[in-house]
């Protein structure tokens, strides 16, 4: 392990490497929350803020922005937002819930990782929770990921 780097990473390129599928994760799943995409439901379409934290072992993460949400968006599932953030990423296990939509998103295929969360979506505003890990040459490292959003205009214009 190189100074300053995370657990596993021996050079900034790994630490690179380890960064990218957390740095998807985030940047999609604060996607995902912007679009308030819900299986089987419609959410109406406008322009949501979102702001989503993450720590990817002990370097925190930050994405703070807006999202225009069109009628095709409002209408995709949580398996077809979710997938769509890396192509090495799949849900493995996504279900509706009273409480909100639970799932695990995998990725394989370079670096590896998990992540087990929860997102509740209502017509106004929507959080998400998630753990989990990622990895490089057979080192771990924790993930965590924090994300809210709210709609705050019924169109974009």
């Amino acid at each position: 392990m190189g100074p300053g780097l995370p657990a596993g990473a021996s050079s900034p390129e790994e630490t690179d490497d380890m960064k990218f599928p957390t740095l998807a994760a985030l940047a999609g799943l604060s996607a995902a929350l912007a679009f308030g995409a819900v299986a089987e439901t419609n959410v109406a379409p406008g322009l949501w803020a979102y702001d989503a934290s993450a720590a990817l072992g002990p370097i925190p993460m930050r994405d703070q922005g807006t999202h225009c949400v069109d009628p095709d968006m409002s209408e995709a599932s949580y398996e077809s937002l979710f997938n769509d953030i890396n192509p090495n990423c799949q849900i493995t296990n996504g279900r509706e819930a009273a409480d909100g939509y639970h799932f695990t998103l995998a990725c394989s295929g370079g670096p590896d990782g998990e992540l087990k969360g929860r997102l509740i979506v209502n017509a106004d505003d929507a959080t998400l929770n998630a753990t989990g890990w990622t990895g490089a040459r057979g080192s771990r490292v924790p993930v965590f990921l924090s994300a809210s959003a709210r709609k705050l205009a019924p169109s974009c214009g």
